[in-house]
């Protein structure tokens, strides 16, 4: 089951402190000042060993080895520890755990019935991992539950449940087949910087499907998936800038951004034939051009948690 990406978008704010006390834990976190937020987290538990949502905090910064060594088995009991004070993060997070037996023995049906409890309390992680495995079920009235989960999360903002309802509603899975609310859901995902959604976005505006066709904001969206490194919308703006479709027609920008797709594994003999074509100071250029990006690619993409 996939977990949803970023735990700590949704963590917190922490445990309620007066209202002059700034929360030096979490604002320690955010800054990037991991053992401070860890130390500040641990003084907050030893003036009240209630405070699930310092524990929170300690779990994630194990899980994913912030300012400590990663140990999957003490993210899972802060955790634990924090779910158990009724902290929905900690639920959420203890919940993957326990359903795929990182740092405590795997128990899928216990980690199940905290995820459906997380969700019955809101969590939009918590509603769009359980909608995934209600999907997976196959059963008619599990995948209108699905849906129903689906909607609490997209609503939460939550990129990868807007991409997989719009998803939903363009095969006609559990929804009434619709065009138009694939794209607008599928709109809100891009908006919202999730890749998948921007790379089919930008296809449903360059093909006017659900929504008006506009290929100049289709380009500009496979542009901006493109310098994330999405292989597929390297390859199809190659192709824009080869046959100059909505941008400038440019040999070198088409060469360059295939050969950066190219090397992810996406092959495409047209514009291998393109590349033949090229003299070779070309080709060398779009290398050089092509190796710029996929450096500058692996410099800005954050790396993700543990899972």
């Amino acid at each position: 089951m996939k977990r949803a990406a970023a735990l700590l978008a949704l963590l917190l704010p922490a445990a309620p402190l007066a209202a002059a006390q700034p929360d030096l834990a979490y604002g320690s976190y955010q800054a990037g000042h991991y053992r401070k937020a860890q130390a500040e987290a641990l003084k907050r538990i030893e003036a009240n060993p209630k405070d699930a949502a310092a524990m929170t905090l300690l779990g994630e910064l194990y899980r994913q080895g912030l300012g400590v060594r990663e140990d999957q088995t003490a993210a899972a009991e802060w955790y634990r520890l924090a779910a158990a004070r009724g902290d929905l993060n900690a639920m959420f997070a203890y919940a993957m755990a326990l359903i795929e037996g990182k740092g405590v023995a795997k128990d899928a049906a216990a980690g199940g019935k905290l995820l459906e409890q997380a969700a019955a309390a809101g969590h939009p992680s918590a509603n769009y991992n359980l909608a995934l495995a209600l999907l997976a079920s196959g059963e008619p009235a599990n995948e209108k539950r699905a849906v129903a989960c689906l909607r609490i999360a997209a609503d939460a903002d939550l990129g990868d449940a807007q991409y997989a309802l719009g998803a939903l509603y363009k095969l006609g899975r559990a929804v009434p087949k619709d065009k138009a609310q694939a794209a607008a859901w599928i709109a809100k995902a891009a908006a919202g910087g999730h890749v998948a959604g921007e790379v089919e976005y930008a296809i449903m505006l360059f093909n006017g499907d659900g929504v008006a066709r506009n290929e100049r904001a289709a380009a500009s969206l496979f542009l901006r998936a493109a310098y994330k490194g999405n292989a597929i919308a390297q390859n199809r703006l190659a192709k824009l800038y080869q046959f100059g479709l909505a941008l400038p027609p440019d040999m070198a920008e088409a060469a360059a951004w295939h050969m950066a797709a190219r090397a992810q594994g996406l092959a495409d003999t047209a514009l291998d034939e393109l590349l033949e074509r090229l003299t070779p100071e070309q080709r060398t250029a779009a290398a050089r051009l092509a190796a710029d990006r996929i450096e500058a690619t692996a410099l800005t993409t954050p790396s993700q948690p543990s899972k």
